[in-house]
């Protein structure tokens, strides 16, 4: 199993802490006190999903929430994934359980990415 609650200083932590964009942190930084390891792979796989469009999908399905084993070996295939170059992988049902517990930063998410296109168009009008 992926132990997540790991020491501090761990290789995933330190992938997770140097792969999460600024722009991210800036995103959901409103609601995070701390911006611990495992609260920014959460928020790395909210905006990975919302990139992948999957919101519309994944979260309708009548799944169950996964156990603290599952969400960790599931944690543990994306970020090998991730580290050997796959940089869109997104696991489908770890999105959905992820959008049940961050609903807050998946609301923030949403929003930079709506600001960021708003921006986007004003600077090349079609």
């Amino acid at each position: 199993m992926f132990d997540l609650a790991s020491q501090p200083q761990s290789a995933w932590q330190s992938y997770v802490s140097e792969y999460v964009p600024q722009s991210l942190r800036e995103a959901v930084a409103h609601l995070a006190d701390e911006f611990t390891a495992a609260y920014l792979l959460d928020c790395l796989i909210l905006e990975k999903g919302l990139r992948s469009r999957l919101l519309s999908n994944s979260t309708r399905q009548a799944n169950t929430p996964l156990t603290t084993d599952e969400r960790s070996d599931r944690f543990a295939v994306l970020l090998r994934l991730w580290a050997e170059g796959c940089h869109t992988v997104v696991d489908e049902r770890l999105f959905a359980d992820t959008v049940r517990r961050r609903p807050d930063e998946l609301e923030a998410l949403r929003e930079y990415f709506r600001q960021n296109a708003l921006r986007s168009k004003k600077k090349f009008p079609s």
